[in-house]
Protein backbone atom coordinates (compact mmCIF):
# COMPACT_ATOMS: atom_id res chain seq x y z
CA UNK A 1 0.00 0.00 0.00
CA UNK A 2 1.57 2.91 -0.86
CA UNK A 3 0.77 6.27 1.50
CA UNK A 4 2.95 8.30 0.26
CA UNK A 5 0.83 8.32 -3.19
CA UNK A 6 -2.39 8.05 -1.28
CA UNK A 7 -1.20 11.47 0.88
CA UNK A 8 0.05 13.63 -2.18
CA UNK A 9 -1.04 16.98 -3.64
CA UNK A 10 -2.37 15.08 -7.10
CA UNK A 11 -4.62 12.29 -5.43
CA UNK A 12 -6.06 14.36 -2.72
CA UNK A 13 -7.35 17.58 -5.14
CA UNK A 14 -8.45 14.19 -7.22
CA UNK A 15 -10.27 13.32 -4.19
CA UNK A 16 -12.00 16.71 -3.29
CA UNK A 17 -13.07 17.03 -6.94
CA UNK A 18 -15.06 13.46 -6.71
CA UNK A 19 -16.77 15.16 -3.54
CA UNK A 20 -17.50 18.54 -4.48
CA UNK A 21 -19.12 17.44 -7.16
CA UNK A 22 -21.21 14.95 -4.38
CA UNK A 23 -21.68 18.40 -3.05
CA UNK A 24 -23.24 19.65 -6.07
CA UNK A 25 -25.25 17.28 -6.84
CA UNK A 26 -26.89 17.25 -3.49
CA UNK A 27 -27.19 20.89 -3.36
CA UNK A 28 -29.06 20.91 -6.66
CA UNK A 29 -31.02 17.67 -5.26
CA UNK A 30 -32.86 20.95 -2.78
CA UNK A 31 -34.31 22.56 -5.71
CA UNK A 32 -35.21 19.36 -7.98
CA UNK A 33 -36.24 15.77 -7.53
CA UNK A 34 -33.11 14.09 -9.06
CA UNK A 35 -32.65 9.86 -9.43
CA UNK A 36 -29.70 10.35 -6.90
CA UNK A 37 -31.05 12.20 -4.14
CA UNK A 38 -31.77 9.24 -1.79
CA UNK A 39 -28.53 8.37 -2.00
CA UNK A 40 -26.59 11.39 -1.40
CA UNK A 41 -29.44 11.93 1.62
CA UNK A 42 -27.92 8.85 3.05
CA UNK A 43 -24.22 10.06 2.67
CA UNK A 44 -25.07 12.92 4.15
CA UNK A 45 -22.89 15.35 6.11
CA UNK A 46 -20.09 12.91 5.38
CA UNK A 47 -19.36 13.98 1.75
CA UNK A 48 -18.00 16.83 3.10
CA UNK A 49 -15.66 15.73 5.63
CA UNK A 50 -13.08 14.81 3.66
CA UNK A 51 -12.43 18.46 2.91
CA UNK A 52 -12.16 19.47 6.50
CA UNK A 53 -9.99 16.09 6.93
CA UNK A 54 -7.52 17.51 3.81
CA UNK A 55 -7.39 20.98 4.92
CA UNK A 56 -6.21 19.49 8.52
CA UNK A 57 -3.64 17.40 6.75
CA UNK A 58 -2.29 20.12 4.78
CA UNK A 59 -2.12 22.75 7.51
CA UNK A 60 -0.31 20.36 9.36
CA UNK A 61 2.27 19.53 6.40
CA UNK A 62 3.10 23.77 5.99
CA UNK A 63 3.83 23.82 9.82
CA UNK A 64 6.11 21.12 9.89
CA UNK A 65 8.34 22.45 6.73
CA UNK A 66 7.73 25.69 7.67
CA UNK A 67 7.43 26.36 11.45
CA UNK A 68 6.81 29.44 13.23
CA UNK A 69 6.99 31.40 9.84
CA UNK A 70 3.91 29.60 8.76
CA UNK A 71 2.13 30.39 12.18
CA UNK A 72 2.89 33.58 12.01
CA UNK A 73 1.66 34.31 8.96
CA UNK A 74 -1.80 32.10 9.39
CA UNK A 75 -3.82 35.41 10.03
CA UNK A 76 -2.93 37.43 6.95
CA UNK A 77 -2.24 34.96 4.66
CA UNK A 78 -4.66 31.68 6.04
CA UNK A 79 -7.74 33.78 7.71
CA UNK A 80 -7.89 37.04 6.04
CA UNK A 81 -7.26 35.89 2.43
CA UNK A 82 -10.43 32.91 2.88
CA UNK A 83 -12.83 35.94 4.50
CA UNK A 84 -11.90 38.00 1.99
CA UNK A 85 -12.78 35.46 -0.88
CA UNK A 86 -15.64 34.66 1.34
CA UNK A 87 -16.69 38.21 1.44
CA UNK A 88 -16.44 38.57 -2.57
CA UNK A 89 -18.63 35.89 -2.68
CA UNK A 90 -20.93 37.44 -0.80
CA UNK A 91 -20.96 40.45 -2.65
CA UNK A 92 -22.52 38.78 -5.64
CA UNK A 93 -25.14 37.24 -3.46
CA UNK A 94 -26.29 40.38 -2.64
CA UNK A 95 -26.52 41.75 -6.34
CA UNK A 96 -28.29 38.23 -6.72
CA UNK A 97 -30.78 39.28 -3.75
CA UNK A 98 -31.88 42.33 -5.46
CA UNK A 99 -32.75 40.82 -9.10
CA UNK A 100 -34.52 38.39 -7.29
CA UNK A 101 -36.68 40.71 -5.58
CA UNK A 102 -35.61 38.69 -2.06
CA UNK A 103 -35.68 41.17 0.93
CA UNK A 104 -33.25 40.41 3.64
CA UNK A 105 -32.79 42.45 7.02
CA UNK A 106 -29.88 44.43 7.55
CA UNK A 107 -29.54 42.48 10.46
CA UNK A 108 -29.50 39.17 8.49
CA UNK A 109 -27.04 40.54 5.79
CA UNK A 110 -24.43 42.00 8.39
CA UNK A 111 -24.67 38.66 10.17
CA UNK A 112 -24.07 36.89 6.78
CA UNK A 113 -20.77 38.63 6.80
CA UNK A 114 -19.65 36.08 10.13
CA UNK A 115 -20.77 33.06 8.29
CA UNK A 116 -23.64 32.54 10.93
CA UNK A 117 -26.74 33.61 8.67
CA UNK A 118 -27.00 33.19 5.49
CA UNK A 119 -28.61 35.29 2.09
CA UNK A 120 -28.74 32.72 -0.03
CA UNK A 121 -25.56 31.37 0.11
CA UNK A 122 -24.11 28.01 1.93
CA UNK A 123 -22.20 29.37 5.04
CA UNK A 124 -21.55 26.65 7.66
CA UNK A 125 -18.38 25.37 6.19
CA UNK A 126 -17.01 28.47 5.57
CA UNK A 127 -17.59 29.78 9.05
CA UNK A 128 -16.03 26.28 10.29
CA UNK A 129 -12.55 26.45 8.54
CA UNK A 130 -12.29 30.08 9.72
CA UNK A 131 -12.74 28.80 13.17
CA UNK A 132 -10.11 26.23 12.93
CA UNK A 133 -7.71 28.00 11.28
CA UNK A 134 -8.25 30.69 14.03
CA UNK A 135 -8.08 27.24 16.75
CA UNK A 136 -4.24 26.13 14.42
CA UNK A 137 -2.93 29.64 15.44
CA UNK A 138 -3.59 29.93 19.05
CA UNK A 139 -3.18 26.64 19.63
CA UNK A 140 0.44 26.37 17.93
CA UNK A 141 1.04 30.26 19.74
CA UNK A 142 -0.27 29.88 23.17
CA UNK A 143 0.03 25.89 23.83
CA UNK A 144 3.61 25.07 21.65
CA UNK A 145 4.64 21.97 23.36
CA UNK A 146 0.92 20.28 23.43
CA UNK A 147 -0.49 22.56 20.39
CA UNK A 148 -2.17 19.67 18.47
CA UNK A 149 -3.77 18.46 21.56
CA UNK A 150 -4.76 22.28 22.39
CA UNK A 151 -6.27 21.82 18.62
CA UNK A 152 -8.70 18.88 19.67
CA UNK A 153 -9.50 20.48 23.14
CA UNK A 154 -10.64 23.83 21.65
CA UNK A 155 -12.10 22.08 18.62
CA UNK A 156 -14.80 19.97 21.40
CA UNK A 157 -15.30 23.32 22.89
CA UNK A 158 -16.34 24.63 19.41
CA UNK A 159 -18.49 21.29 19.26
CA UNK A 160 -20.18 22.60 22.38
CA UNK A 161 -20.45 26.20 21.74
CA UNK A 162 -22.27 25.66 18.71
CA UNK A 163 -24.75 23.46 19.54
CA UNK A 164 -25.79 26.15 22.38
CA UNK A 165 -25.27 29.04 19.20
CA UNK A 166 -27.02 26.97 16.30
CA UNK A 167 -28.46 23.86 17.67
CA UNK A 168 -28.09 22.29 14.27
CA UNK A 169 -26.04 19.26 13.85
CA UNK A 170 -24.32 19.64 10.52
CA UNK A 171 -22.65 23.03 11.77
CA UNK A 172 -20.55 20.58 14.00
CA UNK A 173 -20.67 16.69 13.77
CA UNK A 174 -17.95 16.09 11.26
CA UNK A 175 -15.74 19.09 12.66
CA UNK A 176 -13.41 16.73 14.72
CA UNK A 177 -12.36 15.54 10.85
CA UNK A 178 -9.74 18.43 11.05
CA UNK A 179 -7.56 17.94 13.80
CA UNK A 180 -7.53 14.21 12.64
CA UNK A 181 -5.99 15.00 9.24
CA UNK A 182 -3.65 17.40 11.45
CA UNK A 183 -2.53 14.05 13.72
CA UNK A 184 -2.28 11.59 10.57
CA UNK A 185 0.17 14.69 9.25
CA UNK A 186 2.16 14.52 12.54
CA UNK A 187 2.51 11.33 13.41
CA UNK A 188 2.16 9.68 9.23
CA UNK A 189 3.86 6.48 9.89
CA UNK A 190 2.61 5.23 12.98
CA UNK A 191 -1.14 6.16 11.84
CA UNK A 192 -1.01 4.49 8.70
CA UNK A 193 0.28 1.59 9.97
CA UNK A 194 -2.68 1.27 12.47
CA UNK A 195 -5.14 2.08 9.82
CA UNK A 196 -4.95 -0.08 6.88
CA UNK A 197 -5.56 -2.89 9.34
CA UNK A 198 -9.31 -3.78 9.12
CA UNK A 199 -9.54 -4.47 12.94
CA UNK A 200 -9.17 -0.64 13.52
CA UNK A 201 -12.45 0.12 11.51
CA UNK A 202 -14.38 -2.54 13.54
CA UNK A 203 -13.08 -0.99 16.73
CA UNK A 204 -14.39 2.83 15.26
CA UNK A 205 -17.67 1.29 14.63
CA UNK A 206 -17.74 -0.43 18.06
CA UNK A 207 -17.46 2.99 19.66
CA UNK A 208 -19.54 4.42 17.61
CA UNK A 209 -22.29 2.17 18.52
CA UNK A 210 -21.63 2.64 22.48
CA UNK A 211 -21.67 6.16 22.27
CA UNK A 212 -24.75 5.96 20.40
CA UNK A 213 -26.34 3.59 23.05
CA UNK A 214 -25.27 6.13 25.59
CA UNK A 215 -27.10 8.79 23.96
CA UNK A 216 -23.75 10.58 22.54
CA UNK A 217 -24.75 10.57 18.84
CA UNK A 218 -22.85 13.51 17.58
CA UNK A 219 -19.71 12.36 18.90
CA UNK A 220 -20.67 8.63 17.31
CA UNK A 221 -21.05 10.26 14.22
CA UNK A 222 -17.67 12.30 14.60
CA UNK A 223 -15.73 8.87 15.06
CA UNK A 224 -17.63 7.59 11.63
CA UNK A 225 -16.30 10.30 9.94
CA UNK A 226 -12.98 10.10 11.03
CA UNK A 227 -13.25 6.29 9.46
CA UNK A 228 -14.57 7.16 6.64
CA UNK A 229 -11.50 9.73 5.68
CA UNK A 230 -9.10 7.23 6.96
CA UNK A 231 -10.99 5.11 4.47
CA UNK A 232 -10.07 6.71 1.79
CA UNK A 233 -6.65 7.64 2.60
CA UNK A 234 -6.92 3.57 2.74
CA UNK A 235 -8.54 2.77 -0.63
CA UNK A 236 -6.02 5.28 -2.53
CA UNK A 237 -2.85 4.01 -1.05
CA UNK A 238 -4.14 0.77 -2.16
CA UNK A 239 -5.29 1.85 -5.57
CA UNK A 240 -4.56 5.06 -7.20
CA UNK A 241 -7.63 7.02 -8.63
CA UNK A 242 -6.76 9.39 -11.24
CA UNK A 243 -9.48 11.27 -13.46
CA UNK A 244 -9.08 15.06 -15.32
CA UNK A 245 -12.62 15.77 -14.34
CA UNK A 246 -12.07 15.20 -10.50
CA UNK A 247 -8.68 16.79 -10.53
CA UNK A 248 -10.01 20.13 -12.23
CA UNK A 249 -12.81 20.26 -9.98
CA UNK A 250 -10.55 19.78 -6.93
CA UNK A 251 -8.82 23.03 -8.25
CA UNK A 252 -12.23 24.94 -7.52
CA UNK A 253 -13.72 23.38 -4.15
CA UNK A 254 -14.11 26.39 -2.63
CA UNK A 255 -15.32 28.42 -5.59
CA UNK A 256 -18.03 25.74 -6.55
CA UNK A 257 -19.19 25.99 -3.01
CA UNK A 258 -19.51 28.98 -2.29
CA UNK A 259 -20.92 30.13 -6.35
CA UNK A 260 -23.37 27.07 -6.92
CA UNK A 261 -26.55 28.37 -5.88
CA UNK A 262 -26.07 30.91 -7.52
CA UNK A 263 -27.17 29.64 -11.18
CA UNK A 264 -29.36 27.32 -8.77
CA UNK A 265 -31.08 30.37 -7.58
CA UNK A 266 -31.49 32.46 -10.53
CA UNK A 267 -32.66 29.37 -13.35
CA UNK A 268 -34.99 27.80 -10.52
CA UNK A 269 -37.90 29.82 -11.85
CA UNK A 270 -37.14 29.15 -15.88
CA UNK A 271 -35.53 25.40 -15.79
CA UNK A 272 -36.08 21.77 -14.69
CA UNK A 273 -35.22 18.95 -14.63
CA UNK A 274 -31.68 17.51 -16.61
CA UNK A 275 -31.55 21.29 -18.75
CA UNK A 276 -31.31 22.71 -15.12
CA UNK A 277 -28.97 20.70 -14.16
CA UNK A 278 -26.37 21.02 -17.25
CA UNK A 279 -26.73 24.94 -17.02
CA UNK A 280 -26.05 25.35 -13.32
CA UNK A 281 -22.92 22.96 -13.98
CA UNK A 282 -21.78 24.74 -16.82
CA UNK A 283 -22.61 28.00 -15.41
CA UNK A 284 -21.33 27.36 -12.43
CA UNK A 285 -17.94 25.69 -13.55
CA UNK A 286 -17.21 29.29 -15.38
CA UNK A 287 -18.06 31.65 -12.40
CA UNK A 288 -15.82 29.25 -10.38
CA UNK A 289 -12.99 30.00 -12.87
CA UNK A 290 -13.42 33.62 -13.56
CA UNK A 291 -13.71 33.89 -9.53
CA UNK A 292 -10.67 32.22 -8.99
CA UNK A 293 -8.59 34.56 -10.94
CA UNK A 294 -9.81 37.16 -9.31
CA UNK A 295 -9.10 35.72 -6.03
CA UNK A 296 -5.82 35.25 -7.56
CA UNK A 297 -5.32 39.21 -8.67
CA UNK A 298 -7.04 40.51 -5.19
CA UNK A 299 -4.35 38.27 -3.41
CA UNK A 300 -1.52 40.39 -4.70
CA UNK A 301 -2.77 43.54 -2.80
CA UNK A 302 -3.11 41.37 0.50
Amino acid sequence: MNFKRALSKEQTTCINGIFVLFVFLSHFGQYENMPWNWLLLGLGQLMVAPFLFYSGYGVMEQIQRRGIVYIDGMPRKRILKFYIHFCMALCIYLVLSFLLDKDYSLSRIIWSFTGLSSIGNSNWYVFAILAMYSIVYISFKQCKKHSISACVIFTILYIILMDIIKDQEWWYNIILCFPAGMILSKYKDRVCSIIQKPVFFIFMIFIALVLCLFSFSILAYEIISIAFCFLIVDLCAYKEIKNRVFHFLGQYVFEIYILQRISMNLFDRYLNDWIYLIVCIFSTLILAYNFKKLETKVDGFV
